[in-house]
This record gives C-alpha cells, sequence and structure tokens, in this order.
C-alpha cells in the first residue's frame, strides 16, 4: 500500500472507471530522465517495487508504482467486470496522464505481466519499452484453459504445474488465506525455492499447506520488518486480490482483445529477466517470446527464485538500468 510504505510519495485517483487508485509517484530529477512504471504481481503491491523504487529515485528517474486493483490501496471490487484488462489499462493511462507522463519505460512482474503485455497491445505508443520479470509476454486473444495446462504439465513434470489456481479461484479461497496468512506468507516467499514443486504447483498442495498451518523459515531477502509490513498491507484482502485468477479463468479479456484487432508483436525494446532453472521452469517458455518482439534480449540473475527483484535487487537494477542506456 503506497501510503503504509511510502507515505511521502503516495498519491490517489478516481478513474473514469470510478475505481480510486493508490500509487507511489516521484518526479524524475531533470526532464533528461525517464519514468519507470512499475506493475506487480500477486501477491503483492508497490511494496515489493521497494528497492527499485529507492534506486532509481536516487539515480533521478522517474517512477510511477500503483497498487493495481484488488491490492493495496486501491479499490477491491467484488465483480470480475472490474478486473478486465482493457479497463484496467485505460485506468493506467489516467494515471499517466494526471502526472503529465507522455511516455515511460514498463516493468512488470508475476501477474503484473500479463496486465503489461496488454498495455503494450492498447497503448504501445506510451511505452518506451518493456521488461518482463520470470514471466513472458501472453499473446492477446489466447484462451486460457486451466484443465488442459495442468494435465499437459502433469504428463512432462509429474506434477501440475498451476495447481494453485485451482485453489485461488475457488469461493472462499482468500479467506482461508487470511486465516493462516504466516502460512502462506512463507510459502509464496519461500527460503527454498524448491518447495514449490512440492507444496505450491501440485493440484491440492497449496491447500494442505494452509490448513496445517505450515510454517517455513523466513528466506534471506526478507526481513521481519518487511514480512509485517508486507501483511498489513493484505491482510483482510485476499479474496479480491485472487479475482485476477478468475478473471484469467474465467477468460473474461478475450472479447475485448478480439474486437480490437489487437496486433500481438511487440514494436518497442523488450527486456527479459528471468531467474536459474528450478524444478517448476517450463523450458523454452521465456524464449518463445522471440517470435513476438522485434527487439528482445535475455537475461537471467543467479539465484533460482520468483522473487527476481527482491532476491536479486542489484543484478535486477543493474540490468534494468543498462537497457534504459542502451535503448534511449
Amino acid at each position: 500500500m503506497a501510503h503504509i510504505a511510502f507515505p511521502q510519495w503516495a498519491k490517489t485517483i478516481t478513474t473514469v472507471s470510478t475505481n480510486t487508485y493508490s500509487y507511489v509517484y516521484i518526479a524524475p530529477k531533470t526532464t533528461t530522465y525517464s519514468t519507470l512504471l512499475f506493475l506487480h504481481g500477486f501477491p503483492s503491491s508497490c511494496y515489493d517495487w521497494r528497492h527499485q523504487i529507492k534506486y532509481y529515485s536516487i539515480h533521478g528517474y522517474g517512477i510511477l508504482a500503483p497498487d493495481l486493483l484488488g491490492y493495496g490501496g486501491t479499490d477491491k471490487p467484488d465483480s470480475l467486470h472490474h478486473y478486465r484488462a482493457k479497463t484496467m489499462c485505460d485506468s493506467l493511462i489516467e494515471i499517466m496522464d494526471h502526472e503529465h507522463i507522455d511516455r515511460v519505460h514498463a516493468v512488470g512482474h508475476d501477474m503484473g505481466c500479463g496486465l503489461l503485455s496488454r498495455l503494450a497491445n492498447y497503448f504501445p505508443h506510451r511505452l518506451l519499452s518493456c521488461t518482463f520479470l520470470t514471466v513472458p509476454y501472453a499473446k492477446p486473444g489466447e484462451k486460457f484453459d486451466l484443465q488442459a495446462v495442468n494435465a499437459m504439465t502433469s504428463q512432462f513434470f509429474g506434477f501440475e504445474r498451476f495447481g494453485y489456481i485451482e485453489f485461488f479461484v475457488r469461493e472462499g479461497s482468500g479467506k482461508i488465506i487470511d486465516e493462516h496468512i504466516d502460512s502462506f506468507f512463507s510459502l509464496f516467499y519461500p527460503h527454498d525455492a524448491e518447495v514449490w514443486s512440492r507444496n505450491l504447483a501440485p493440484i491440492g498442495a497449496i491447500e494442505s499447506w494452509l490448513r496445517a498451518d505450515t510454517k517455513a523459515p523466513l528466506p534471506s531477502f526478507i526481513t521481519t520488518e518487511e514480512k509485517e509490513t508486507h501483511c498489513q498491507i493484505l491482510h483482510g484482502y485476499y479474496d479480491k486480490a485472487v479475482n485476477w485468477y478468475r478473471a484469467l479463468a474465467n477468460n473474461i479479456n478475450i472479447e475485448d482483445e478480439l474486437n480490437e484487432n489487437l496486433d500481438p508483436m511487440l514494436h518497442m525494446p523488450v527486456l527479459v529477466i528471468t531467474e536459474q532453472p528450478s524444478a517448476i521452469s517450463i523450458p523454452g517458455f521465456a524464449e518463445q517470446m522471440k517470435q513476438f518482439a522485434d527487439d528482445v534480449r535475455f537475461k537471467q540473475v543467479k539465484t533460482n527464485g520468483h522473487w527476481v527483484q527482491l532476491e536479486a535487487r542489484d543484478e535486477v537494477n543493474s540490468m534494468i538500468q543498462e537497457f534504459i542506456h542502451e535503448v534511449c
């Protein structure tokens, strides 16, 4: 939540969609510095960009880091209709316009990469570049079949890769998470990335972990104080945050994307930053972006966890800054 984590830079705006957004905005030091837009994933808020906000603001860049819909200080509607990617992209552009930002270097992580994909499709002229962390670009107009994906990955891995989504889309899943928030945090921000292959990915694994109230040690890249701040921001609101997964599983965006006849190609420079391979890595998952981007570069950090902006903060910050210098 911007107002909890960054009170000195926190702002709000009510968009045309009638949703109020909370966000961090720091103006660039001079007009020669560009602005970076950071789009977080699940289960997160702008707080998970804390190391990037500090680093890039010190170096003179502008920062725009919203709490996305359903998270932090931003509104948390019940209806999936509000979570349409087109509506959320429109809101991001409204925030940019409100702050008089013409174009940004946009960075997404996790589910934020899905929103970044659509922002690049709907508003390509507003992006100087795109950076995808751990999750690659998603082509518009593609149906997501959760059962088929889990069946396919089960054959490949010996377990379902996205079994946790089946839990998230169920009614009441957010309440279970809230009741076991310490257990949930220790699973989603694991001390050992390989925990996910046993306790997150397979169908039923996450619910078993939570109902047993299993708790693992904190990872080395998160302090006790940072964990407490995270839980203060998210506790009580998980059932709204998982609406992003319900929107994905219900394919609520396909009609918009097909009607808009979106160009699937990314014509701006693209950077993809991935972690080291792990037991749940899908071979070639990131490299598929070569068919959708005119100018795409690939970088890999030295750690194998999902939270590269936290665990490999220095590498990620340097990689993005070097990329921006190359493409500007």
